[in-house]
């Protein structure tokens, strides 16, 4: 009798152990979720989407992994640094004036709270519907049984993200829109290199742009991806007025109707720092005047208090209490049998 009760007491530990841990352990959709969730209050409203940028990615994690180990929580780390000096560590571009950059925070039970408690905060909205940022980077870490949130916002040069259907995953059709972004935090450029305001663009479903043909810019464009099943990238090369080139690609996947397909997995910006490639152009932009703008102001943190919800960290206590009672009381009912 007494081995069977250890026998039954060992298995519902290890069943509680495996619970704990799932609870404890990160989503790994969950960074997919929050930048999801920024756009769907982007598109609607006619912005384009964020791309997701791997250094800005970085900075955010280690603003919210500070917060949750130090209990420091501000936009300021614990080494006294500010979202600027943190997003220079990862070499994310600058403009020669700067770099342009914001940022978010929130200390919540989800990420649907999060974002609804941003929308309700004017500066805090603006970074999120802001027209000239054109990536995040995002950050979660857990704390005190709540969830740090880190939205880092940027723009850098050379660097206009493409969407295909607004940056969903999947499709079911080979007719899709393509929505193009523009150099608008610097519309003359910044230099001989960095590109403006696009005024045409190059679009090919090869990465050689084979046969493509240069045609204007416009913010939305139709295109039919190449039949067949399976992963699309689209490529596009911008072209401004001085001939300053950028590139940039993304990625979807096609599904024939009625033929379910795995969900692929996330990736940070589709769309790399392309090397500017002046050429000869018959039309010339005026020199433009030094710019004014400076580095973002970032706003102040929002910190408030939610509704009670069950969250992985109260989980995972939870479920420790009860694996020590479960313990006990066996060892009890053994040692009097």
């Amino acid at each position: 009798m007494r081995k069977l009760l250890f026998k039954i007491s060992a298995f519902v530990l290890l069943l509680l152990f495996v619970a704990t841990s799932i609870a404890h352990a990160q989503s790994p959709d969950a960074v997919a979720d929050l930048a999801a969730r920024i756009n769907q209050e982007r598109v609607p409203r006619g912005f384009p989407p964020y791309a997701l940028n791997a250094q800005l990615t970085k900075a955010a994690q280690a603003h919210a992994n500070d917060i949750a180990s130090t209990g420091n929580y501000s936009h300021s780390g614990a080494d006294g640094s500010t979202v600027f000096d943190r997003v220079a560590r990862t070499g994310y571009g600058a403009y020669s004036w700067g770099r342009r950059l914001g940022e978010n925070w929130a200390w919540y039970q989800n990420a649907a709270t999060a974002v609804a408690e941003w929308m309700d905060s004017p500066p805090h909205r603006d970074n999120i519907l802001h027209p000239l940022y054109r990536e995040i980077g995002v950050g979660i870490a857990q704390s005190r049984g709540n969830t740090i949130f880190v939205i880092d916002f940027g723009a850098q040069p050379n660097v206009l993200p493409v969407f295909i259907n607004d940056a969903v995953a999947e499709t079911c059709a080979l007719t899709v829109t393509l929505t193009l972004t523009s150099e608008d935090v610097m519309p003359n450029g910044d230099g001989p290199n960095t590109i403006g305001r696009a005024t045409q663009v190059l679009v090919s479903n090869a990465p050689d742009f084979a046969g493509a043909q240069w045609q204007p810019f416009v913010q939305h464009l139709p295109w039919t991806l190449v039949p067949g099943s399976g992963a699309k990238t689209v490529y596009v090369k911008y072209r401004d007025a001085k001939g300053r080139t950028a590139a940039a690609s993304d990625s979807i996947v096609f599904t024939a109707p009625g033929t379910p397909t795995p969900r692929p997995t996330l990736t940070m910006t589709r769309t790399p720092r392309a090397t500017a490639s002046p050429t000869p152009s018959p039309t010339l932009e005026p020199a433009s005047a030094t710019p004014t703008l400076t580095d973002t102001p970032t706003p102040a943190a929002l910190d408030a208090p939610t509704a009670p919800e069950v969250n992985p960290a109260a989980l995972g206590g939870f479920g420790l209490v009860v694996m020590l009672v479960v313990f006990g009381t066996v060892t009890y009912l053994a040692r009097r049998s």
